[in-house]
Protein backbone atom coordinates (compact mmCIF):
# COMPACT_ATOMS: atom_id res chain seq x y z
CA UNK A 1 0.00 0.00 0.00
CA UNK A 2 2.97 2.64 0.86
CA UNK A 3 3.82 2.12 -2.83
CA UNK A 4 1.02 4.13 -3.51
CA UNK A 5 2.18 6.97 -1.08
CA UNK A 6 5.75 6.28 -3.20
CA UNK A 7 4.60 7.17 -6.47
CA UNK A 8 3.55 10.71 -5.65
CA UNK A 9 6.60 11.19 -3.68
CA UNK A 10 8.15 9.94 -6.78
CA UNK A 11 6.90 12.05 -9.16
CA UNK A 12 7.73 15.15 -6.78
CA UNK A 13 11.31 14.27 -6.48
CA UNK A 14 11.94 13.44 -9.82
CA UNK A 15 8.92 15.83 -12.06
CA UNK A 16 7.40 13.00 -13.64
CA UNK A 17 3.47 12.85 -13.03
CA UNK A 18 1.35 9.65 -12.28
CA UNK A 19 -0.10 7.59 -15.22
CA UNK A 20 -3.77 8.07 -15.66
CA UNK A 21 -4.53 4.13 -14.85
CA UNK A 22 -2.61 4.25 -12.15
CA UNK A 23 -3.69 7.37 -10.70
CA UNK A 24 -7.07 5.59 -10.92
CA UNK A 25 -5.93 2.56 -9.15
CA UNK A 26 -4.38 4.77 -6.44
CA UNK A 27 -7.64 6.36 -5.67
CA UNK A 28 -9.63 3.55 -5.86
CA UNK A 29 -7.36 1.60 -3.26
CA UNK A 30 -5.71 4.87 -1.21
CA UNK A 31 -8.12 3.89 2.47
CA UNK A 32 -5.26 0.84 2.45
CA UNK A 33 -2.66 2.94 3.55
CA UNK A 34 -4.55 3.10 7.16
CA UNK A 35 -2.57 -0.66 7.90
CA UNK A 36 0.89 1.54 6.75
CA UNK A 37 2.64 2.24 10.12
CA UNK A 38 3.19 6.26 11.06
CA UNK A 39 6.53 6.34 10.70
CA UNK A 40 6.98 5.40 7.18
CA UNK A 41 3.92 7.75 6.18
CA UNK A 42 5.95 9.74 8.03
CA UNK A 43 9.32 8.99 5.63
CA UNK A 44 7.14 9.47 2.54
CA UNK A 45 5.32 13.18 3.50
CA UNK A 46 9.16 14.31 4.57
CA UNK A 47 10.37 13.29 1.19
CA UNK A 48 8.25 14.89 -0.64
CA UNK A 49 7.57 17.99 1.29
CA UNK A 50 11.59 18.81 0.55
CA UNK A 51 10.92 17.89 -2.91
CA UNK A 52 11.56 20.29 -6.39
CA UNK A 53 7.85 20.13 -6.33
CA UNK A 54 5.97 20.20 -3.36
CA UNK A 55 3.31 21.19 -5.10
CA UNK A 56 2.49 17.06 -5.40
CA UNK A 57 0.36 17.81 -2.08
CA UNK A 58 -2.50 18.59 -4.27
CA UNK A 59 -2.52 15.52 -5.82
CA UNK A 60 -2.18 13.63 -2.33
CA UNK A 61 -5.58 15.34 -1.79
CA UNK A 62 -6.78 14.32 -5.06
CA UNK A 63 -6.15 10.90 -4.93
CA UNK A 64 -7.64 10.89 -1.50
CA UNK A 65 -4.25 9.37 0.28
CA UNK A 66 -4.93 12.83 2.90
CA UNK A 67 -8.15 11.59 3.67
CA UNK A 68 -6.50 8.67 5.38
CA UNK A 69 -2.88 9.95 6.23
CA UNK A 70 -3.94 13.89 7.14
CA UNK A 71 -7.28 14.46 6.87
CA UNK A 72 -6.34 18.01 8.29
CA UNK A 73 -4.92 18.42 5.20
CA UNK A 74 -7.95 17.66 3.29
CA UNK A 75 -10.32 19.69 5.09
CA UNK A 76 -7.49 22.88 4.60
CA UNK A 77 -8.25 22.31 1.09
CA UNK A 78 -12.19 22.63 1.21
CA UNK A 79 -11.86 25.39 3.53
CA UNK A 80 -12.35 28.93 1.38
CA UNK A 81 -10.28 32.27 2.00
CA UNK A 82 -13.27 34.89 1.14
CA UNK A 83 -10.99 37.73 2.56
CA UNK A 84 -9.44 40.88 0.83
CA UNK A 85 -5.63 39.39 1.83
CA UNK A 86 -6.21 36.19 0.05
CA UNK A 87 -7.09 34.62 -3.40
CA UNK A 88 -6.82 31.11 -2.74
CA UNK A 89 -8.36 28.52 -0.28
CA UNK A 90 -6.46 27.57 2.69
CA UNK A 91 -4.92 24.49 0.91
CA UNK A 92 -3.77 26.00 -2.31
CA UNK A 93 -2.38 28.77 0.13
CA UNK A 94 -0.77 26.32 1.80
CA UNK A 95 0.75 24.66 -1.08
CA UNK A 96 2.11 28.37 -2.56
CA UNK A 97 3.23 28.75 0.16
CA UNK A 98 4.95 25.81 0.00
CA UNK A 99 6.74 26.75 -3.31
CA UNK A 100 8.13 29.56 -1.89
CA UNK A 101 10.32 28.36 0.95
CA UNK A 102 13.61 26.78 0.86
CA UNK A 103 14.24 22.63 1.10
CA UNK A 104 14.49 22.60 4.28
CA UNK A 105 12.09 19.92 6.68
CA UNK A 106 11.05 22.04 9.43
CA UNK A 107 10.34 25.10 7.31
CA UNK A 108 8.33 22.97 4.73
CA UNK A 109 6.65 21.08 7.40
CA UNK A 110 5.79 24.75 9.54
CA UNK A 111 4.26 25.79 5.87
CA UNK A 112 2.57 22.80 5.71
CA UNK A 113 0.82 23.00 8.76
CA UNK A 114 1.24 26.93 9.72
CA UNK A 115 -2.69 27.22 8.87
CA UNK A 116 -4.22 24.02 10.06
CA UNK A 117 -6.08 25.81 12.94
CA UNK A 118 -8.10 28.27 10.40
CA UNK A 119 -10.71 25.49 8.94
CA UNK A 120 -12.01 25.54 13.24
CA UNK A 121 -11.17 29.11 13.38
CA UNK A 122 -13.27 30.16 10.19
CA UNK A 123 -16.41 32.25 11.03
CA UNK A 124 -18.09 34.66 8.04
CA UNK A 125 -19.21 38.48 9.08
CA UNK A 126 -21.95 40.15 8.23
CA UNK A 127 -20.53 41.35 4.92
CA UNK A 128 -19.50 37.68 3.76
CA UNK A 129 -15.63 38.31 4.84
CA UNK A 130 -13.89 35.39 6.33
CA UNK A 131 -12.19 35.95 9.18
CA UNK A 132 -9.92 33.27 11.08
CA UNK A 133 -8.98 34.64 14.76
CA UNK A 134 -6.54 32.76 16.97
CA UNK A 135 -5.58 30.56 13.90
CA UNK A 136 -1.91 30.43 14.84
CA UNK A 137 -2.55 29.21 18.83
CA UNK A 138 -4.83 26.52 17.93
CA UNK A 139 -2.68 25.88 14.48
CA UNK A 140 0.11 24.80 16.89
CA UNK A 141 -1.38 22.88 19.58
CA UNK A 142 -2.80 20.91 16.25
CA UNK A 143 0.25 20.98 13.89
CA UNK A 144 1.72 19.06 17.23
CA UNK A 145 -0.99 16.51 17.66
CA UNK A 146 -0.53 15.51 13.84
CA UNK A 147 3.66 15.53 14.35
CA UNK A 148 3.20 13.61 17.56
CA UNK A 149 0.78 11.14 15.53
CA UNK A 150 3.32 10.74 12.12
CA UNK A 151 6.44 10.14 15.12
CA UNK A 152 8.18 12.49 14.36
CA UNK A 153 11.30 13.66 16.50
CA UNK A 154 10.93 16.12 19.65
CA UNK A 155 12.81 18.51 17.72
CA UNK A 156 11.39 18.79 14.71
CA UNK A 157 7.88 18.77 16.77
CA UNK A 158 9.46 21.91 18.94
CA UNK A 159 10.44 24.39 16.21
CA UNK A 160 7.87 23.61 14.07
CA UNK A 161 5.41 24.07 16.80
CA UNK A 162 7.04 27.55 17.67
CA UNK A 163 6.98 28.78 14.27
CA UNK A 164 3.36 27.96 13.56
CA UNK A 165 2.02 29.32 16.84
CA UNK A 166 4.22 32.87 15.76
CA UNK A 167 3.84 33.14 11.94
CA UNK A 168 1.25 35.67 12.33
CA UNK A 169 2.52 37.96 14.72
CA UNK A 170 3.05 41.54 12.66
CA UNK A 171 5.47 42.84 15.02
CA UNK A 172 6.18 46.09 14.02
CA UNK A 173 10.37 46.79 13.20
CA UNK A 174 10.68 49.11 16.60
CA UNK A 175 13.83 47.51 18.79
CA UNK A 176 11.36 47.38 21.95
CA UNK A 177 8.78 45.04 20.27
CA UNK A 178 11.56 42.65 18.47
CA UNK A 179 13.50 42.39 21.33
CA UNK A 180 10.37 41.52 23.67
CA UNK A 181 9.48 38.79 20.79
CA UNK A 182 13.38 37.31 20.73
CA UNK A 183 12.83 35.12 24.06
CA UNK A 184 9.83 33.86 22.99
CA UNK A 185 10.87 32.41 19.78
CA UNK A 186 14.71 32.08 20.11
CA UNK A 187 17.18 33.56 18.66
CA UNK A 188 18.24 29.89 16.37
CA UNK A 189 14.29 30.20 14.87
CA UNK A 190 13.66 33.92 14.75
CA UNK A 191 15.41 34.04 10.98
CA UNK A 192 13.44 31.16 10.24
CA UNK A 193 10.19 32.70 11.41
CA UNK A 194 11.17 35.88 8.74
CA UNK A 195 11.35 33.57 6.23
CA UNK A 196 7.76 31.70 7.12
CA UNK A 197 6.14 34.98 7.35
CA UNK A 198 7.68 36.01 3.91
CA UNK A 199 6.44 32.98 2.14
CA UNK A 200 3.09 33.08 4.12
CA UNK A 201 2.82 36.87 2.40
CA UNK A 202 4.05 35.74 -1.01
CA UNK A 203 0.86 33.37 -1.36
CA UNK A 204 -1.55 35.71 -0.50
CA UNK A 205 -3.44 38.53 -2.29
CA UNK A 206 -1.31 41.76 -3.01
CA UNK A 207 -4.11 43.49 -0.85
CA UNK A 208 -0.75 45.87 0.87
CA UNK A 209 1.76 43.08 0.10
CA UNK A 210 4.45 45.76 -0.78
CA UNK A 211 4.18 46.46 2.86
CA UNK A 212 3.66 43.72 4.50
CA UNK A 213 7.04 42.53 2.97
CA UNK A 214 8.69 46.22 3.91
CA UNK A 215 7.60 45.87 7.56
CA UNK A 216 9.27 41.96 7.42
CA UNK A 217 12.36 43.05 5.97
CA UNK A 218 12.77 46.07 8.55
CA UNK A 219 12.27 43.85 11.08
CA UNK A 220 14.70 41.51 10.14
CA UNK A 221 17.00 44.47 10.09
CA UNK A 222 15.91 45.32 13.53
CA UNK A 223 16.63 41.83 14.48
CA UNK A 224 20.47 42.06 13.06
CA UNK A 225 21.21 44.94 14.78
CA UNK A 226 19.90 43.55 18.12
CA UNK A 227 22.15 40.57 17.76
CA UNK A 228 25.39 41.98 16.52
CA UNK A 229 25.01 44.45 19.20
CA UNK A 230 25.15 41.73 21.78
Amino acid sequence: ALRMFRAVRFAAQLGFSVEKNTAGAISELAGSLARISAERIQTELVKLLVSPHPEEMRQIYELGISDVVLPEFSVMMETPQNNPHHMYSVGEHTIKALQLIPEDKVLRLTMLLHDIGKPSCHTTDENGIDHFKGHGLLGAEMAKAVMRRLKLDNGTIRQVTTLVKYHDWRMQPEEKEVRRAVPKIGTELFPLLIKVQNADTLAQSETYRTLKLQRIIEVSLVYERIMKAG
